[in-house]
């Protein structure tokens, strides 16, 4: 059978108005047309070829047939054409179509419809300034019917955002893309399957234009309303929850994104089956999330399965995938010094990765350089230089210098370089280059939060190889610069959840700022796919916009640095010089500086006359730690670790403290969830009381900024007559005194809420006790008490904090995945009930946003030292939202506080600080005086006096 061709318009005269057919056959044939029409065109477009062919005989042999019925006959030609995927013959049959309806005065909803899939054919054959005209139309027409809001005016944004978005206008895109998920929600309701479509799409968008927050929390809607409306069978559902769990993991939420990618790999294995490829990506992603939230063991038996898969199926979504899960796999062998086992996959990586493309290729070329990186590791230097001059280059020719793979690779290459025995010349210029590209980076407020976050561990394993360089030189700047860098990379890791609450003004600037970076970043994609494809009117175009956008940007930024220095100085600290911050320090200070990395650790130490550094065992330091941790989290009558606490001295101060009376605590990970004063100087076999703890000798405070350190405090604001607020005592679901379950799904953030996850906290029975004991203690006349259900959230943020001295929180502090849902580090608060609009928790985001001017923020409840994850820093989590609200100095606590513990040291170090003490050292002083109390059971263990940690500044 010959193909039919689409009617041509001068063969049919034009109608006046449709009108039904009279004539019997006619009738019959419309009759017919509306079946197929009405029908599945997906079922079987060739069959509905030969039936539509010989309908048009009939209708243009009757010459009866209405002109829009004749159109509908054609536009059915066209979407058998488009579901067979030839979208050049579907093209002119719905011109055809739109051609007969505009001549039969057909409905304009039927033409508007019509321009839609013309616009639909169109965007398959990448033909998108066609499309979007096509959309545009249908859109005029749909707001001449519905006006500026309606169920068809949505499809229409929706088709222009796709548009947008296909040719990297991924801003603009948004323009369209939101109104239109908002209307399809507004119109057809949380049930209609468009809904969740289009926020799933919206999500992602949104992602990809670094709205993280957003993107999140759009998704989880989409996520919440697949579920309730169309079922956890749908596949929607399975496609909302695997782009919530890529969303989370990309903003390195994991305590969120690890269950949700769970689900997504359940809903894979029911789906696809357990052999399958998609089952692999599934089991790839839950690997790639567990491994950066620490959970190697589990990790490594995710991405063997993965591994089987691929190796069964010879499936990959991309010709390195393989490649890249043998790489992910042989780490782990690397780690645990098993090198036959790495070599083998290791070597399997590079054989995959070369045999993928005939090309070199960036992905090829990192593939080469991790193994590089372990060949230096075990001083096979030689072989991993020649690897390193080879696939830098190509590295370096993929990507831009502030990304973060070429900054590795970049100072991987300057190492090997120096440990080979080559000239400084040959590598100290690049990796200087490197390194002030990072410093650059971290500073630069254009710079999201997220991306920051994203981009923390490779620039702190970045900034590793550059001070291993400076060890070598024996060069104490690099080497303290170096350390600096990679904590701040660390540090910023909580900067994702608070914000600079006291100045909304700021934050307002900062935001407007981030808009234009990211348009930046856009016009930079544009141009530089406009140059891959020869278009040379587009790439002058564009050179231009970037150029005005740069200005832009530079100008906002510059005024923000102008306007707002706190601002700035605070959100993005900068490395200060090792001679600057010497002449700082107090004679008797000593700055304690652990870098922890994956591959390995440092140690460095600056006191007023000079630094020195060591390397650390990595295994031994943990183990330490977790033998220090267990012993206060757990503790025996009169048992603790002593011997763990000395090791551990000695490996911070392998030289002893030298008279040091105050150590101040500059970054860490393991080593800061240990207070060093509980490590012990000497080894001892007596009691406690008497053990030579470090708190005997100096004083010890975390800084939280070093280039903070030493300038003038704020004048403390208390009087003779000092203004408290205690908040806490709270009663969880499911523990005695708490009536039912109201309020309970307020206190999740994630759309799912878990009461046994809360419910399953430990009771505080004394917490209420506690802030009324150090009320009465303080004898403040202007107490402010919130208490039990008192200190739900809503009351919380009404309440005015602002001329509060002392505020204490009594209540659990929650880190990120500690509790279903939870997605960034909180307290518990609780909330009056399910109308109040809160979830219960005091959010890191929510905290920074306090008005705060309190000299002492005490928070004496689990966790609340911790940060935003597991690998996170300790300190990046609370106490910098607090910092941001105003507070000038956090007592944070380790572990949970024994009540009369909480009591005496907080009381003691807010008087011994009255009494013109400094904060570090009145905090020492209550410490030692509990230590001594005879009349205080199981005084002298450090679970009950050491908790407490100092931050100040």
């Amino acid at each position: 059978m010959l193909a039919p061709v689409p009617l041509a318009a001068q063969e049919i005269p034009e109608e006046s108005a449709p009108t039904p057919p009279t004539d019997p056959e006619a009738a019959q044939i419309v009759a017919e047309i509306e079946a197929i029409a009405g029908g599945d065109p997906s079922a079987d477009p060739e069959g509905d070829l030969a039936k539509l062919a010989e309908l048009r005989a009939r209708a243009k042999a009757s010459g009866k047939v209405p002109l829009t019925d004749l159109g509908v006959l054609e536009s059915q030609f066209g979407a058998a054409y488009f579901y067979l995927r030839d979208f050049e013959k579907a093209l002119p049959y719905f011109d055809a179509a739109a051609d007969l309806f505009r001549r039969g005065n057909a409905p304009l909803e039927e033409i508007a419809g019509l321009y839609n899939n013309q616009a639909a054919i169109l965007a398959s054959l990448a033909r998108y300034p066609e499309s979007e005209e096509y959309h545009r139309k249908a859109l005029a027409i749909r707001r001449e019917i519905e006006g500026e809001r309606g169920p068809f005016v949505a499809s229409s944004l929706f088709g222009l955002g796709h548009i947008a978005y296909r040719q990297g206008r991924v801003l603009e895109a948004l323009d369209y893309l939101r109104p239109a998920a908002e209307q399809t929600l507004e119109f057809l309701g949380p049930e209609d399957m468009l809904t969740s479509l289009r926020l799933t799409s919206l999500a992602s968008v949104l992602g990809r234009a670094g709205y993280d927050n957003e993107a999140i929390e759009t998704a989880r809607l989409a996520v919440r309303l697949s579920r309730e409306n169309l079922g956890e069978d749908h596949q929607l559902y399975g496609v909302a929850v695997n782009n919530l769990g890529h969303a989370l993991m990309q903003a390195r939420l994991l305590g969120e994104a690890i269950p949700v990618l769970r689900e997504a790999l359940r809903i894979r294995v029911e789906t696809v089956g357990e052999d399958a490829s998609g089952t692999a990506v599934g089991l790839r992603n839950l690997s790639q999330a567990l491994m950066l939230d620490g959970k190697a063991e589990e990790a490594e038996t995710l991405q063997r399965r993965a591994v089987e898969i691929y190796e069964q199926t010879g499936e990959v979504e991309n010709p390195f995938a393989l490649a890249t899960m043998y790489s992910a796999l042989a780490e782990h062998y690397a780690m645990r010094g098993d090198w036959a086992g790495y070599d083998e996959l290791a070597d399997k990586a590079v054989a995959s990765a070369d045999a993928a493309i005939d090309d070199e290729s960036v992905e090829q070329a990192l593939i080469h350089l991790h193994r590089a990186q372990w060949w230096m590791r075990r001083a096979r230097t030689a072989e991993a230089l020649a690897e390193a001059e080879h696939w830098v280059p190509v590295v370096r020719e993929a990507f831009i210098e502030t990304h973060e793979d070429r900054i590795w690779t970049e100072l991987l290459l300057a190492r090997l370089r120096q440990m080979e025995g080559q000239p400084s010349a040959d590598y100290l210029p690049r990796a200087d280059e490197a390194m002030d590209v990072i410093a650059g980076r971290l500073a630069d407020v254009a710079v999201s939060d997220t991306t920051l976050v994203r981009e923390a561990r490779a620039l702190r394993e970045a900034a590793l190889l550059y001070l291993e360089l400076g060890a070598a030189l024996g060069d104490p700047a690099r080497v303290f610069r170096a350390a600096q860098v990679a904590n701040i990379s660390e540090l910023a890791r909580g900067q994702q959840f608070a914000r600079f609450g006291a100045d909304d003004d700021a934050a307002a600037m900062r935001d407007e700022l981030l808009d234009l970076a990211r348009m930046t970043g856009e016009l930079r994609t544009r141009y530089r796919a406009a140059l891959e494809s020869e278009d040379e009117v587009l790439a002058a175009s564009l050179t231009a916009q970037v150029e005005t956008a740069e200005r832009a940007e530079r100008e906002v930024a510059q005024l923000l640095t102008e306007t707002y220095p706190d601002f700035v100085r605070r959100f993005r600290p900068t490395p200060v010089d090792l001679d600057s911050l010497q002449a700082r320090l107090r004679p008797d200070d000593l700055l304690v500086v652990p870098v922890e990395g994956d591959r390995g650790s440092w140690i460095i130490r600056v006191d007023a006359e000079g630094a020195s550094w060591n390397a650390l065992d990595n295994p031994q330091l943990a183990a330490n730690v977790d033998a220090v941790r267990d012993g206060v989290e757990r503790p025996g009558p009169g048992a603790f670790p002593l011997d763990a606490t000395h090791r551990l001295f000695r490996q911070i101060f392998p030289q002893g403290t030298q008279g040091a009376r105050r150590v101040l605590l500059y970054g860490g990970q393991r080593l800061a969830s240990v207070p060093l004063g509980l490590l012990t100087s000497a080894e001892h076999e007596g009691g406690l009381s008497d053990a030579p703890w470090l708190i005997r000798e100096a004083a010890v405070q975390v800084v939280g900024n070093l280039a903070l350190l030493g300038e003038a405090a704020a004048p403390s604001a208390m009087g003779s007559n000092v203004r408290f607020a205690g908040i806490g005592g709270v009663e969880l679901p499911g523990q005695p005194g708490t009536e039912g379950t109201t309020g309970i799904a307020a206190l999740f953030r994630g759309g799912r809420p878990d009461a046994p996850s809360i419910a399953s906290l430990p009771p505080l029975p004394g917490a209420a006790r506690e802030l009324r004991e150090i009320a009465d203690a303080l004898r403040s006349r202007d107490n402010v008490l919130l208490i039990g259900p008192d200190a739900a959230e809503e009351n919380v943020k009404r309440t005015d904090l602002s001329a509060i001295d002392i505020l204490v929180f009594a209540t659990h502090g929650l880190v990120a995945g500690e509790v279903t849902g939870l997605w960034e580090p909180a307290l518990l608060v609780g909330t009056q009930g399910p109308d109040s609009g809160e979830d219960g928790l005091l959010g890191a985001s929510e905290i920074a946003r306090l008005d705060l001017d309190a000299d002492w923020v005490i928070l004496s409840a689990c966790n609340t030292a911790a940060g935003s994850g597991s690998d996170g820093p300790t300190y990046s989590g609370l106490a910098t939202a607090f910092a941001q609200a105003g507070a000038r100095s956090l007592l944070l606590s380790h572990w949970r506080v024994r009540d009369d513990a909480a009591a005496f040291l907080s009381v003691g170090t807010v008087a011994g600080s009255r009494t013109g003490a400094d904060r570090a050292e009145a905090l020492r002083q209550a410490q030692l005086d509990l230590i001594s109390q005879t009349g205080i059971e199981g005084a002298s263990h450090p679970s009950v006096w050491a908790p407490f940690v100092l931050v100040d500044n």
